[in-house]
């Protein structure tokens, strides 16, 4: 269920004070889950560059199930910060997570988009139901708001050119945060375009190019363990 927490431990993590808090070992619970579907943990495996700045982290997906991609930035440039790498300085599990942050931008926002081919190549999910990940808000965040995640396609992308000059609506859903790591569930059928762009329905999922998070105000947002689901 989207934005349900699943039930942790009592064992607690010591994090640095900027971190999500009160993360506990609730992710431990899924790291038994079949491989195929993780698709990064921004672990590096000892073949991966320092993508993240540090030889530990990877924005490189993991190879596997015909996936070789990467996470890739889009920055609107009235914002004057933005981060968007792998990092240790937090992780939901494991040593490193995604960071996301930026400053208020004044045109139409910023997103950091895992591309599941390299190329931004489609991939079918048809498989599968949706996905999952780990997320929370960061200490530096303002107010908390949905941070819109979704499902980029061959129909919305621009480099596909389906969608003509009008592209990049994509089929998103916003998610309530919180201060605390918490493990929420994407549905495939639980997106919707914003209604701005070309309209391109149903969400082909044979034809997806990556999954996005898409914010026009200011954020700091953490997310880990990114995984497909049945």
């Amino acid at each position: 269920m989207l934005g349900g927490a699943c039930s942790p431990s009592l064992e607690p993590i010591a994090v640095a004070p900027d971190c999500p808090g009160n993360p506990f070992r609730g992710p431990e619970q899924f790291a038994n889950e079949p491989a195929d579907r993780m698709l990064t943990d921004f672990e590096a495996d000892g073949t991966d560059n320092a993508d993240g700045g540090t030889t530990d982290c990877t924005e490189k997906l993991d190879k596997i199930g015909g996936r070789d991609g990467y996470w890739g930035r889009a920055r609107d440039l009235t914002s004057q910060s933005v981060t968007m790498q792998a990092s240790m300085a937090c992780a939901a599990r494991g040593k490193c997570a995604g960071h996301f942050a930026t400053s208020t931008p004044t045109s139409w926002g910023n997103n950091w988009t895992a591309y599941l081919r390299s190329g931004a190549g489609p991939y079918d999910t048809s498989a599968y139901g949706g996905i999952s990940f780990w997320a929370a808000f960061g200490a530096n965040n303002g107010p908390s708001f949905a941070v819109p995640f979704g499902i980029v396609t061959t129909d919305t992308a621009p480099s596909s050119q389906v969608c003509g000059t009008n592209c990049g609506d994509d089929y998103m859903k916003g998610v309530p945060l919180t201060h605390d790591w918490q493990r929420y569930d994407l549905r495939f059928q639980d997106l919707a375009q914003g209604g701005w762009g070309a309209v391109q329905t149903p969400l082909r999922r044979d034809q997806v190019v990556g999954f996005i998070v898409w914010t026009k105000q200011q954020c700091d947002i953490w997310i880990d363990d990114l995984r497909f689901e049945p």
